[in-house]
């Protein structure tokens, strides 16, 4: 293994290009083969990187709460084709915005059940919305809800299609963390505190934490400015999650690049941490990644990153190296972040990788697809 390459183009990045500051940590097997950090965790004080920041997780959050899920599958506390209601009987006749001909619309019963395996796969018709009426009308004060009251505020908000009709980015993922509280018992967070969190070892890594906090311990967050060409410092704030009684499944995550590696690797090494812990079989995990989404699902599902990738239980994974050009194998499998996190999962080579920067207009389709490559290419030499 030689990971001069990747090195040189994280530097490179930071240096020369778009990206602030970035870390990155690749492990096979439970070994930590690369870990650099480069750039600037503040651009304005010349602060450096160091790898230990604080970073918000935004959408890598989704791979926290959908193996959350997949624990309780496991578990027997519920199956994927339940229907959501059963657990959540606001998800109980269910409504569908359609758009007649003339441009207005109408509002109907759906014609199916919305199925857990639905809230999972991004299926259940939802779309991605923090602020209409119904969350409006369900919050104590402005932008103040828990994470049940946003649940419910979504089955009343209607549908934007049949469920199991398409796939749509949403907040099936928001929905997912009320689900798991319901079929659990516990709050949300303190879930995934039990069992992620802490038997992976991931100390540095939380859903809330008081804004002295995030100013002494994160790294500065920008925003890439396209008119100008440079990133610009914006607050330390997370628009996905709204007060301390609010865990959003989707994107409400804080953690570091370190904590987010040893969850990558743990995932990698088929379910089991560093210290010898089992969070997961590794039959779940084969599920979890398994494709989900049918030939006419596929169709929607056409984000210029993911070209030759699929959609499993609440993840993207690998189908196509033809179409996808990635040099990961088949089942490869992760998700990215708003802020520009990426992760890289393959059990089939216990080999996994954290990347992340803190910028908002993340870069993504020129940074993931080249730091992928770059992984596979690196263990070769």
């Amino acid at each position: 293994m030689n990971f001069e390459k990747l090195r040189e183009f994280q530097d490179w990045m930071s240096d020369s290009w778009r990206i602030p500051g970035s870390t990155c940590i690749c492990c096979v097997d439970g070994e930590e083969v690369y870990r650099h950090s480069s750039g600037y965790a503040d651009i304005e004080s010349k602060k450096r990187m160091q790898g230990d920041e604080l970073l918000f997780m935004y959408s890598i959050s989704k791979v926290v709460t959908s193996l959350a899920a997949m624990q309780l599958l496991e578990r027997g506390l519920y199956h994927l084709n339940d229907g959501l209601d059963i657990y959540m009987p606001e998800f109980h006749n269910v409504k569908v915005r359609h758009r007649l001909e003339d441009g207005t619309e109408q509002i109907r019963p759906a014609k199916t059940w919305i199925r857990v395996r639905d809230i999972l796969s991004m299926t259940a018709g939802y779309e991605y919305t923090t602020d209409n009426e119904y969350i409006r009308a369900r919050s104590s004060a402005p932008g103040i809800i828990t994470t049940r009251e946003m649940a419910r505020a979504l089955a009343e908000t209607p549908l934007t299609f049949e469920p199991r009709s398409r796939w749509n980015y949403s907040m099936c993922h928001d929905i997912l963390g009320a689900f798991i509280e319901a079929v659990s018992g516990m709050r949300f967070a303190d879930y995934v505190k039990k069992y992620i969190f802490e038997p992976v070892g991931m100390n540095n890594s939380f859903f809330h934490l008081p804004a002295e906090e995030l100013e002494k311990r994160m790294a500065s967050q920008y925003s890439f400015n396209d008119t100008t060409c440079r990133a610009e410092k914006i607050p330390l704030s997370n628009w996905s999650v709204f007060g301390d009684e609010y865990d959003s499944g989707g994107a409400g995550v804080i953690s570091t690049a370190g904590d987010m590696a040893l969850l990558a690797d743990t995932l990698a090494r088929g379910g089991v941490t560093r210290s010898g812990k089992r969070i997961i079989s590794k039959a779940a995990i084969d599920l979890w990644r398994h494709n989900v989404l049918d030939e006419e699902q596929l169709k929607s599902y056409s984000w210029d990153t993911l070209e030759g990738y699929g959609y499993g239980l609440g993840v993207r994974t690998h189908l196509d190296p033809a179409k996808s050009g990635s040099l990961s194998p088949v089942g490869e499998f992760g998700w990215t972040g708003a802020a520009g996190g990426f992760i890289v999962i393959d059990p089939d080579n216990k080999v996994s990788m954290f990347y992340a920067h803190h910028m908002l207009n993340n870069q993504e389709s020129f940074t993931t697809p080249r730091l992928r490559n770059l992984l596979y290419a690196c263990l070769e030499y």
